[in-house]
């Protein structure tokens, strides 16, 4: 009898333990997933803060999507406006009309805050900068951009910083003028040459135009194998395209649909394709000799770094140890390429596409493009630094840098969003 009590009370000891985790658990999932968010927005509202409510686990991403396919379905009106927002941004633009400039919303239960108040703005960069934290890119984004010196920290960032910095010298950008002029020359060649008026598919002619120059700057020598990895890479771009415009749902990136498993191959096959390429320059690393005055790729420059290091590093000790934030790795490498090539694409050739837009809607000012550069540069030669210094109508391209999403801190867990393009919109934010 005694045993048969106190088998009895083990097991409701152990019923009892796995009925207690599984209502610990059920209770911080219902906490992050309901009663959090709900405290956050309670919390801002007492602040004046407002924003569309909170729906359980989707948060607001099912209505953002809504307004974004609803937007996309129609042409922008008035076609020659240069307001962008409710086209690429509609669920802000909608949103921003009813709660202000300052409002919140939900990406699933995590919250955004949204700024657009440039006042408001300078004190978040400039008298709270030490509060907040980079942002951690969705999933999607990080598996295309890498793990580079867009998302690196700390003393890695620094050091990649520096070993990459050459690569944008102008010294260095100067010597890739030549290059690039032949590519779009050699593209210009294939257009039709009939006297009639044809269409020409801009984005696409400059996304190609951008890759080329892209792929020139980060392989250089080896532009050829490169070309071929950035291919894969763009038709990983279209997988994820694919995806952004669903609901996001935690966790279905890992289910071995037929899109995610294609993807998976690519990602792949783009690791495997940069190491090989990787492996070659290294092999030609000493048969290649010092610089002659060539252009400094990413790729060699961040090669020449890895064999320095690892060079110093087996001479100071030849013990195994574990590597510095400072020494870089073959992984390293392939992440810093994924995110040149992710980073500068889309962003070069929509910038492009845009100038070509604004100029055919001001015909006036393209014929004053036209006529300054075929009397700066000629009818057919290739400008020079010293050309795109004596370009006034359409200055050369500049480089700025967007302010990027950040969190305040770890406890609080919320994004603060600042919306760059739509202080770009008000007059009285231009100073």
């Amino acid at each position: 009898m005694s045993y048969t009590v106190v088998g009895w009370s083990w097991r409701w000891c152990l019923s009892l333990g796995i009925i207690g985790a599984c209502m610990f658990v059920a209770l911080k999932v219902l906490d992050f997933l309901w009663w959090r968010p709900k405290r956050l927005e309670e919390h801002f509202a007492r602040q004046g803060i407002r924003g569309p409510p909170y729906r359980f686990f989707v948060g607001c991403v099912r209505e953002m999507v809504g307004l974004m396919l609803d937007a996309s379905s129609k042409p922008m009106m008035p076609q020659t406006s240069h307001n962008i927002l409710p086209r690429v941004l509609s669920f802000y633009h909608h949103w921003k009309k009813i709660y202000g400039s300052t409002f919140l919303l939900w990406f699933g239960p995590t919250p955004r805050l949204t700024v657009a108040d440039p006042d408001l703005i300078r004190e978040i960069f400039l008298s709270r900068s030490d509060v907040f934290e980079r942002y951690e890119s969705h999933p999607l984004v990080r598996q295309l951009e890498g793990e580079g010196l867009v998302s690196l920290r700390g003393e890695k960032w620094a050091h990649h910083r520096k070993v990459l910095t050459p690569t944008f010298h102008m010294d260095n950008l100067k010597l890739l003028i030549p290059f690039i002029g032949k590519t779009v020359l050699d593209m210009v060649e294939k257009l039709p040459t009939s006297g009639e008026e044809v269409e020409i598919d801009v984005s696409e002619w400059f996304q190609t135009v951008t890759e080329d120059a892209i792929t020139r700057t980060a392989f250089g020598r080896s532009y050829d194998d490169g070309k071929a990895v950035f291919q894969l890479q763009a038709q990983q771009m279209v997988f994820a395209a694919e995806a952004f415009r669903k609901v996001f749902i935690p966790g279905y990136r890992f289910l071995p649909t037929k899109k995610n498993t294609n993807s998976w191959k690519l990602e792949k096959e783009i690791k495997r394709s940069l190491i090989r390429l990787i492996g070659r320059r290294k092999e030609r690393l000493g048969e290649e000799g010092k610089p002659d005055g060539s252009v400094k790729d990413l790729l060699g420059l961040m090669i020449d770094a890895s064999a320095s290091k690892q060079g110093a590093g087996q001479a100071a000790s030849p013990k195994p140890v574990s590597s510095p934030p400072s020494t870089i790795t073959v992984r390293d490498i392939v992440e810093e390429c994924k995110t040149f090539f992710f980073a500068g694409k889309q962003t070069t050739s929509n910038l492009l596409t845009w100038t070509t837009v604004l100029l055919a809607m001001h015909p006036e000012w393209q014929e004053r493009a036209r006529a300054e550069v075929l009397r700066v540069c000629g009818a057919r030669d290739l400008p020079t630094r010293d050309h795109l210094g004596k370009l006034k109508t359409v200055p050369p391209p500049f480089v700025s840098a967007s302010p990027s999403p950040v969190s305040w801190g770890n406890s609080v867990n919320y994004k603060i969003y600042v919306s760059s393009s739509l202080l770009r919109l008000i007059l009285g934010s231009w100073g």
